[in-house]
């Protein structure tokens, strides 16, 4: 990918997240003085509320979403500090582990702006929890896959060089063992 186009992308990113969470922060101050006193503030496992407190609570999806979207930052800058990743990597390889582990970041830093700015949204209307269909503990797994994709794609291809058939078989045999987690983890 063309740098300047990734840059773009990273900021264009930064600007969705912070700014969304922005704007429901200011929408939330100006309804604040209308909520009960007690609202609810926690989801449970059935995406309706479990944790009913006292309303400035509320604030509580912008403490954590804007504190999420603060550390995968400085995790980007401290990223962006490093002037080597490895020795044993070419040039070519550390800047594809970087774009790789900053697209990681970037897109960890959307899905929760996301769901903290769902998660504003109900607390402010009073709503049950909307993840797309998928109960809150499951919704909030899927960031994993992005570290999954990451870790693989950068496996690929600084591994790929060495040999193709054991990276392939360790890919599959890792993959196998995150989606039997997965599924016992849910029957249990």
């Amino acid at each position: 990918m063309n740098e300047n186009v990734f840059k773009k992308l990273h900021t264009a990113v930064n600007i969705i997240s912070f700014g969304m969470l922005t704007v429901y922060l200011v929408y939330m101050l100006s309804v604040y003085r209308e909520f009960p006193q007690q609202v609810g503030i926690h989801y449970g496992d059935d995406n309706e509320f479990d944790v009913y407190g006292s309303k400035w609570l509320a604030f509580f999806p912008f403490m954590a979403g804007f504190g999420l979207a603060w550390i995968f930052t400085l995790a980007q800058i401290a990223v962006g500090k490093i002037k080597r990743i490895g020795k044993k990597f070419s040039e070519e390889d550390d800047r594809f582990i970087r774009m790789t582990f900053f697209a990681a970041l970037d897109a960890m830093k959307l899905f929760w702006a996301v769901f903290y700015t769902i998660w504003a949204h109900c607390v402010i209307y009073q709503t049950r929890m909307f993840t797309f269909g998928l109960p809150i503990r499951e919704f909030q797994t899927l960031p994993l896959l992005i570290i999954i994709v990451a870790f693989l794609a950068v496996d690929s291809k600084v591994r790929m060089k060495k040999s193709n058939k054991y990276i392939i078989i360790a890919e599959i045999i890792f993959i196998v063992v995150i989606v039997s987690a997965k599924i016992i983890i849910n029957n249990f």
